[in-house]
Formats: structure tokens, C-alpha cells, sequence
């Protein structure tokens, strides 16, 4: 497993080193710390503010690469100071070093601010080719026992398995929480609760069924999570409503310290008109949000010309 750790001396990005401390990486994990010296080139007056400023986050890498070396002592552990847009240089190293998952703060933008002007982490969000972890503040003050509580979001798709694997095969602290869950839509109450008919029972059963299916299965999922954890980590849930809602009200009302759901990379048009469950959550939580990138698992059309 590789983790990029992306940093900038903010509270996000202390969070985001103590998540990484707080991880138990199995042997042959690789940790890289990077920062990026976005500034603009100095006015004569100002000769040698980029030089102290590079200084100073040399300094600051250093030291988070020496204290996780000292809390993973099995672990590979690096670091690079860019010099460069922040946003371009993680991405950057995405493409280079190919991590499995960036970790980047969030500065906390939302609504319009975070539409229209954008920020570091909604781009390498929205860009970078490997799962990524939006990491806000903390909020583990509501557990006075330090519990790291996650939300995982699954699908019932071919893609499902993919998220799957990628949680079992991440980094976790051993005092992480995982509620596994699965929204079904509703059925309208008014169509279920017709005068007893042959259609309408049968639509009910049909509904009754599908729930029961989707709760074994996803009761399955956290079976295999808990037997790699080796504790009882993980429970199971079905959630009836419309997606983004119930994930947002239960990251709120749990509360959880993280949300993980999937991505199926939707770009240009498509993602403006049609939107994405991951991506609202991402946009809109008060937590942090961890998106996967999902590999399409359907062939390719491929058109020959002659």
C-alpha cells in the first residue's frame, strides 16, 4: 500500500498525520509527505521571502517524516518539498509514484465557494487516478474513547467488490469503527399500502425481498472485514431513502469521522447535469470523505474506421 500524505502546516494537515501515525501498516507500506511552495515570485523588495519560506517547509516535512519513521518503524517513509502549484505537484506525483491513496485537507469550502472557485482537494478529487481522503478536523472530541468512526457506503453493483478490497487492504487504526451500509430507495408508502390486491402484495413481497437480499449480502461484506481486522469492527444496515441525504444525515447524527464511498469518474457533461452520490457527499459533508476511483468492469466500445 502506498499513501501520499499532502500537507501545508494547516490543522488539516496535522489531522492528517495524526491519522497516518495512528495507522497499523502491515511490511512493505510506503508513506511520502509532500508540500509545495506556492508563491508567486517576489517583488525586489521582498528578496529572499521564498527562500524562508521553503526553509521553513523543509523543516516541517523533516520532522513529519521523522516522527512517522519513529511510529512506523517498518514502514517506508519519505518526503519532497515542490516547488510549484500545490494542486499540479500532487497530481504530479500521483501520476509518478502511483499511490493507492492521497491524503489532502480541506480548508473547509462549501456551497458556491466551493463550486465555482474550486480548492486544492476538490481538484485532486476530481482528478487524481487513485482513491483520495478529503481530511476535515477532527471530530473524535464526541467519543472520549478515541474511536474512529467510518462510514462505508456500498452499492449493490459488480463495483461493490472493488471498494470491498480496497478497504481490506488499507491501513486502519485499531480503534476504527465501520458502519456498513446500503441505501435502498423507498417505494411510496401509498403504493404499498393499497387495498390488499394481487399487484400490490406482490410489489411488496418483491420490495421485502430485495431488502432481505441486499442485507445478506451486505452482512457477507462485513464478515470478511471483521475476520481481517480480527475483531468485531464492522456491522451491517439497510437504509431506505434517497442516497446523499441518508449518508449525510447519519455522517451528522452518528457522528462519523469518515464517509467512503465510490466513484464511477464521470466527467465533463455528464458529472454538470446528472451529478454523483460520492461527489455530493464529498462537496457537503462535515466529516471527512474518502472517494474511491472504480475501474469500469464493462468492455469498451470500440469503433474501426477504414
Amino acid at each position: 500500500m502506498k499513501v501520499l500524505l499532502a500537507i501545508d502546516g494547516s490543522d488539516c494537515s496535522k489531522e492528517i498525520l495524526t491519522l497516518a501515525s495512528d495507522m497499523k501498516c502491515p511490511d512493505g507500506t510506503e508513506l511520502l509527505v509532500i508540500s509545495a511552495v506556492d508563491f508567486l515570485e517576489p517583488l525586489p523588495s521582498l528578496e529572499g521571502v521564498k527562500q524562508k519560506e521553503i526553509e521553513a517547509i523543509e523543516k516541517m516535512v523533516h520532522k513529519c517524516v521523522e516522527d512517522l519513521r519513529t511510529a512506523h518503524p517498518n514502514v517506508t517513509v519519505s518526503g519532497v518539498v515542490a516547488d510549484g502549484y500545490a494542486t499540479d505537484e500532487i497530481l504530479n506525483s500521483c501520476k509518478d509514484w502511483e499511490p493507492d491513496l492521497v491524503m489532502v485537507g480541506s480548508h473547509g469550502r462549501s456551497g458556491l465557494d466551493f463550486l465555482f472557485f474550486g480548492s486544492v482537494s476538490r481538484t485532486v478529487l476530481l482528478e487524481a487516478p487513485c482513491a483520495v481522503r478529503i481530511v476535515r478536523r477532527s471530530t473524535r472530541a464526541h467519543n472520549p474513547s478515541g474511536a474512529y468512526n467510518v462510514i462505508l457506503a456500498l452499492e449493490h453493483s459488480e463495483h461493490a467488490e472493488q471498494l470491498i478490497e480496497h478497504v481490506l487492504n488499507s491501513p486502519w487504526s485499531e480503534r476504527t469503527n465501520f458502519r456498513c451500509i446500503h441505501v435502498v430507495r423507498d417505494t411510496p408508502e401509498s403504493t404499498l399500502s393499497e387495498p390488499e390486491g394481487g399487484f400490490t402484495q406482490s410489489l411488496k413481497a418483491h420490495y421485502d425481498n430485495l431488502v432481505a437480499g441486499r442485507l445478506a449480502w451486505l452482512e457477507a461484506a462485513t464478515i470478511r472485514l471483521n475476520d481481517r481486522l480480527g475483531r468485531t469492527a464492522a456491522t451491517a444496515e439497510i437504509l431506505r431513502g434517497e442516497p446523499r441525504k441518508v449518508i449525510l444525515d447519519l455522517a451528522k447524527d452518528w457522528p462519523a469521522d469518515l464517509i467512503l464511498v465510490g466513484s464511477h469518474g464521470r466527467r465533463g457533461i455528464e458529472r454538470a447535469v446528472l451529478g454523483s452520490v460520492s461527489e455530493a457527499v464529498a462537496t457537503h459533508a462535515s466529516c471527512s470523505v474518502e472517494m474511491t476511483r472504480l475501474k469500469s468492469l464493462k468492455p469498451q466500445k470500440v469503433h474501426i474506421i477504414v
